[in-house]
């Protein structure tokens, strides 16, 4: 089972840009998401899902390419970023005010920690039953990744035990590898775009 960040996001204006539309990968994206189709290449996919924003569908889409056994590319809003009603915001006045998604909720419908990892975890155990033993991979965004990572990894669900500093870069991947009770076995963090340059 692998569990992959999208790729960098083309965001001139630097805007938290959450689940705005039209926000695709950078060129520096593009490559970062042939970086990780070439790292998981060797390994045949019985499935690739993704979140149903374009950044997501575009890696998505890049990794699908490198896999010749497989056809299209499964869209699952159980993967989508996180919800808040502070998108569109310029990140650099959301700094200055020393803002996150979870301790300063704007609207009541803004997602919280516990939204987010159930909605994954729910995604994770139909992976698993769907595709016993087998490589899949679902490409998501940072939050919703590192809490699912992090909530198999049995991790309290805070944001200071949640979120590593610095943050995870775009692109990369967790592979997990669970027993055939859903326990958690194994799980590594690879940056491909980082160990192509090295």
């Amino acid at each position: 089972m692998w569990l992959a960040r999208h790729g960098e996001v083309h965001n001139p204006s630097e805007l938290l840009y959450g689940r705005l539309p039209r926000m695709g990968l950078s060129l520096e994206g593009e490559r970062q998401a042939r970086a990780l189709a070439d790292f998981l290449a060797p390994r045949p996919l019985s499935a690739i899902y993704s979140s149903p924003l374009l950044r997501a569908r575009r890696t998505a889409a890049v990794i699908l390419e490198r896999q010749p056994g497989l056809r299209r590319v499964r869209i699952n809003s159980g993967l989508i970023e996180v919800r808040t009603a502070w998108e569109g915001h310029p990140l650099k006045a959301l700094e200055q005010i020393g803002w996150d998604f979870y301790t300063h909720p704007r609207d009541p419908e803004d997602d919280s920690l516990q939204i987010i990892r159930d909605r994954m975890q729910r995604w994770l155990k139909r992976v698993l039953r769907r595709h016993p033993g087998s490589e899949v991979v679902g490409v998501s965004h940072g939050d919703p990744v590192l809490i699912l990572v992090g909530s198999v990894q049995g991790a309290p669900l805070e944001p200071r035990a949640l979120f590593p500093q610095p943050y995870i870069e775009p692109a990369t991947v967790y592979r997990m590898r669970f027993d055939a009770n859903g326990a958690l076995h194994e799980i590594n963090m690879h940056v491909p775009h980082a160990q192509a340059a090295a």
